[in-house]
């Protein structure tokens, strides 16, 4: 099984008990810390679901709204099951009011795209040449705005950066991208940006050696990849506050 069918099976069913699955899941301890924090996110849903308490008069209370709308038989199960399903509506109400209980899952196009990503940025490691000259500020908005319709404002913070790479980037299959590469404490940091929208939610890029984010992004996508244990969100706020897409 490889990683992408993997990760589309973990987030359909954390639970998957299939030796398939499971072996799957012990192949890798990526594969297996992915699975442990799905595993956590169902447990904390769940366990919200059953805290919720069906207040006193409840039913008393619905039965009087609409007699003619709410058609609520006498028998005890059917209204039971009817208390439920407005239990399940509070339950919702509540994790869409609850931050960071729940985000939106990435789909398999998004799961195909971070894949894609890092198979980019392995292709083009030979050449990051980190010890060559930096690229000009000028040379570096000039294949922004001809690959990826944006540039840089005119930024201190990005002109201190060293960057020594700037290139067009075809890893979007429906839109143009730029791709810089900047020296960071760890080694190169890969910045694309892509005039689509590939994803349109955040999430990771995660691999044995890389880590990273892609971020919906204006009229694009921003995505930023470097080596493990790179502090990565300094250069991610710097960019995004510096970068503007054309009129």
């Amino acid at each position: 099984m490889d990683d992408l069918e993997f990760r589309k099976r973990a987030y359909a069913n954390p639970n998957d008990q299939s030796a398939e699955f499971l072996a799957a899941s012990n192949a890798s301890p990526e594969r297996t810390q992915l699975l442990k924090q799905l595993q956590a996110l169902d447990k904390r849903v769940t366990a919200a679901a059953n805290s919720v308490v069906v207040p006193e008069g409840l039913a008393a209370r619905l039965k009087s709204i609409d007699s003619n709308v709410v058609a609520i038989k006498a028998n005890k199960t059917g209204f039971k099951r009817y208390i439920a399903i407005a239990a399940s509506l509070v339950v919702a109400v509540g994790l869409a009011l609850s931050p960071g209980l729940f985000s939106p899952r990435p789909s398999a196009a998004d799961l195909q795209f971070h894949d894609d990503v890092l198979g980019h940025v392995y292709k083009e490691i030979s050449r990051f040449d980190l010890t060559r000259d930096d690229v000009s500020f000028t040379q570096i908005n000039n294949v922004l705005e001809r690959e990826a319709g944006g540039h840089f404002r005119d930024n201190e913070r990005i002109k201190q950066l060293h960057i020594k790479f700037a290139n067009g980037c075809r890893i979007a299959s429906n839109g143009r991208g730029a791709h810089i590469v900047l020296d960071g404490s760890k080694g190169a940091i890969s910045v694309m940006v892509v005039h689509s929208s590939p994803v349109s939610t955040t999430f990771d890029v995660k691999d044995t050696r890389f880590v990273g984010k892609i971020i919906p992004f204006g009229k694009g996508n921003l995505i930023i990849v470097g080596e493990k244990d790179e502090p990565l969100e300094a250069y991610e706020s710097m960019i995004a506050e510096a970068f503007e897409w054309s009129i």
